[in-house]
């Protein structure tokens, strides 16, 4: 249990995008917050301009007597600062436990899901912010309307966006709940796709009033089999008599749908979204906002307003020379997914794809479906993998010389700066799109080829 006079609250990884959300909720609640973090990011600036005291490195000696360790799931059990914890015997949480424990009496609305949870939770915010709800929001992007990852607001409405890599999103008490989708990822944590999908299904269950989910799921709609309730709420294209909401894409660029409900016509809804992707995450906001009773030409209002978060999709710098994307991507089925969507609307200029693959073992668990996705790709620059702090302890199988076996216009870059001078020679006569991909730091090299320009 944790105690109830808990005031010093120390983060281990601070600097982490679920982890820094509540460090910000919690200082707002009238805690003292410390933490380590060895990036000095936006977000760990802002935390020491509220007065958050924040180390650069870990040691022992930032845990001293605080009431509460919280630590991210990239941190070792091996961390100097969780041996310090334990010696002194102060409470230790990972980040998902303690979410759900700071939140536990409000009204949670939780969305999860393997790809667009965070797009969503973005679009959610704002329709329901929009209709004069004010809540107070978690979410695994910076918003850019927010210019952030956190909201607080005055009523005991709270937006959350669950993470399912780790099961934290089972912590969550949830009243509503969103499921976007699911698939065969973070596999390196359950083990099997059996166990990934026992885990939303448990989440599914532990939602208490309504959960919506995307019934054209292959996976999701495995675990919708097992599971029978009343508070689960369909929607999807196909023509399922299941669904309460389907819906029509209209358009794709500038996504909008046509939405109905019991087969009866609710309405148009605009948005400045690209893809097919967005069209599903802009559905599943709208059914939230439609549930929530809110005013159907209020919800139209908004969503012409809303836009992706960072990193997702986003638009680094577009002139008559180059034009610079930058996606989050990191699974076979999101990279497909992108693909699909600049196959429709980038037409206009070849298109070049920077890929930093996310994990050693995410790489090696699902190399064959990401060499059959990368090898469909015109021209991939490929980079090293982004670790995320996991050790490379096994020989695997490399994924350049295996994409190389189907696609000839693959490159392989050591360093950065070689990678910025082979663009530049690129797009010297002939105007290209760039698209830099992956959950790592690779979004860096678009805004140094923006700088160099």
């Amino acid at each position: 249990m944790i105690k109830k006079q808990t005031k010093a609250i120390h983060f281990i990884g601070i600097g982490g995008i679920g982890m820094s959300s509540l460090a910000l909720f919690l200082h707002s609640e009238g805690h003292t917050i410390s933490g380590s973090d060895v990036g000095e990011d936006a977000v760990i600036k802002k935390l020491k301009i509220l007065g958050c005291s924040i180390m650069g490195k870990h040691s022992s000696k930032n845990v001293e007597s605080q009431d509460l360790v919280i630590y991210s799931s990239a941190i070792q059990m091996n961390n100097p600062e969780i041996v310090k914890a334990k010696k002194n015997k102060i409470r230790i949480l990972k980040r998902g436990e303690a979410l759900g424990f700071f939140t536990k009496k409000m009204k949670n609305i939780t969305v999860t899901g393997c790809h667009g949870k965070s797009t969503t939770t973005s679009i959610s915010r704002l329709l329901i912010e929009n209709s004069g709800i004010s809540l107070t929001s978690f979410i695994g992007a910076e918003d850019k309307i927010l210019k952030s990852n956190f909201q607080k607001g005055t009523s005991n409405l709270c937006l959350i966006e669950g993470d399912e890599s780790d099961n934290s999103f089972n912590h969550i008490n949830s009243s509503i709940s969103i499921v976007t989708n699911i698939d065969n990822d973070h596999l390196d944590f359950y083990g099997s796709e059996k166990k990934i999908l026992m885990a939303f299904k448990q989440f599914i269950i532990n939602t208490k009033n309504k959960c919506i989910v995307n019934n054209d799921s292959p996976m999701l709609r495995q675990v919708l089999k097992k599971v029978s309730s009343k508070k689960i709420i369909k929607f999807g294209k196909g023509i399922d008599p299941s669904n309460k909401y389907t819906f029509k894409i209209l358009r794709t660029k500038n996504v909008a749908v046509e939405l109905y409900r019991n087969e009866k016509k609710i309405g148009v809804f605009s948005s400045k979204l690209y893809g097919e992707f967005n069209a599903y995450n802009l559905v599943a906001s709208i059914v939230l906002s439609l549930e929530l009773k809110i005013d159907l030409e209020e919800i139209q209002k908004s969503t012409r307003e809303c836009r992706a978060p960072k990193r997702r999709f986003e638009t680094i710098m577009n002139n008559k020379n180059i034009r610079i994307i930058d996606d989050y991507a990191h699974h076979p089925t999101a990279i497909k997914a992108i693909r699909e969507n600049m196959a429709k609307n980038f037409k206009d200029s070849p298109i070049i794809l920077v890929f930093q693959p996310h994990r050693f073992s995410r790489t090696a668990i699902l190399l064959k479906e990401f060499v059959a996705e990368l090898s469909a790709w015109e021209a991939v620059y490929l980079v090293d993998t982004y670790s995320a702090f996991e050790n490379k302890n096994r020989k695997e199988e490399s994924l350049y010389d295996e994409i190389k076996r189907y696609n000839r216009n693959i490159v392989f870059f050591k360093s950065n700066e070689s990678l910025i001078n082979k663009l530049i020679s690129k797009i010297r006569y002939k105007k290209h799109t760039i698209l830099t991909m992956g959950a790592g730091d690779i979004r860096d090299v678009g805004i140094k080829l923006k700088k160099r320009f």
